[in-house]
């Protein structure tokens, strides 16, 4: 998808989309955009990858160890807190500043939409997971896995879209300080997140 950076413009004669260059130092895949998105990303796949794992491991078990529904419950409330404060901080942060230069993108604001089914399916599926019924197990794979393909979506309209024009509307200076602080106002786990994706 190409971009025409003037027709997104809310005042085109006051800002111009013409920082781009001003980002020359630092790669779209080295945002903090990107990294927040991969922390996400990781999180999700590396469930996924642990639930498969038990799957093959209790194949001839008629019950999940109690043990394993706590982990599941717990990864479940971390996740959920890190992925509300990334939309939240989208909405509340980067939507109103960025938007008094661009048009934020329609494609967007409906992909958000689309994510509360999918992570309320996630939730439902957690709370129900249960000791004596292996198939919850699976339900909750299938809720995940649907969860993930939304989130990716999310992530790359997000990359195609708002990220470029921001990066062509603001210079670095202007946007590291609104990072910084959703940085800062973020829950604790977040910063770990961000640094094992990074790494991994």
């Amino acid at each position: 998808m190409s971009l025409n950076l003037e027709s997104s413009a809310v005042d085109l004669e006051k800002y111009k989309p013409d920082k781009a260059e001003l980002w020359s130092t630092l790669p779209i895949e080295h945002d903090q955009w990107i990294h927040t998105h991969n922390a996400l990303r990781t999180e999700i796949r590396s469930m996924l990858d642990a639930l498969d794992t038990m799957a093959g491991r209790l194949k001839s078990e008629r019950k999940l160890p109690e043990w394993s529904i706590g982990t599941m419950k717990g990864w479940w409330d971390g996740h959920l807190a890190h992925a509300t404060n990334h939309c939240e901080a989208e909405e509340q942060s980067y939507r109103p500043v960025l938007s008094e230069r661009f048009t934020w993108p329609k494609e967007v604001e409906t992909i958000h939409n689309q994510l509360d089914f999918v992570r309320d399916r996630v939730g439902k599926a957690v709370g129900e997971l249960s000791c004596d019924d292996k198939a919850t197990l699976s339900s909750l794979r299938n809720a995940l896995s649907a969860y993930e393909k939304n989130m990716l979506a999310h992530f790359d309209v997000e990359e195609r879209t708002a990220l470029p024009l921001m990066r062509a509307y603001f210079g670095p200076e202007e946007i590291s300080t609104l990072q910084r602080k959703m940085l800062e106002d973020a829950p604790e786990n977040v910063m770990g997140a961000l640094i094992y994706a990074m790494g991994a």
